[in-house]
């Protein structure tokens, strides 16, 4: 019960994110695209950037939209990035210009959910694969 909620939230999460990017002006291109282990959220097009997103809904948060407290772990950026090169390699991501951002979500009763979202949130050039990926060939995504 209590994980069929988390998950009904994060999907509104999500489609509240789509909602604001989309207000934006981006054009998305996937959603929840899978790679190994990595999940990408959002994947969206603004002007000639790729923008890689990340989607956190968190319904007990404060008033603090402090980045650092919404920031992935240096482990879940390597990941992001991982899987944004492999989006990038099967030929779905065109444009060298790509970013990383966050969009943090937060449930509001009666009122509309809130939304703020942190641009070029982390960047994809000061994280390398860890060793032991011999087959995973990094190169910079900027």
């Amino acid at each position: 019960m209590v994980l069929e909620s988390r998950i009904w939230k994060g999907q509104q999460g999500e489609q509240w994110a789509v909602a604001h990017l989309e207000r934006l002006g981006h054009r998305i291109l996937a959603r929840n695209w899978r790679w190994r282990r990595s999940e990408l959220d959002i994947v969206s097009r603004h002007g000639d950037t790729t923008v890689f997103v990340e989607v956190k809904c968190r319904s007990r948060c404060g008033d603090t939209t402090d980045p650092r407290q919404w920031m992935p772990s240096a482990g879940q950026q390597r990941r992001l990035v991982q899987a944004a090169h492999a989006f990038q390699n099967l030929d779905k991501c065109p444009t060298p210009n790509l970013r990383f951002d966050v969009v943090l979500v937060r449930p509001r009763h009666a009122k509309p959910w809130e939304v703020v979202h942190f641009k070029d949130a982390f960047d994809g050039t000061a994280l390398r694969p860890r060793r032991g990926h011999p087959r995973l060939r990094w190169r910079s995504l900027r």
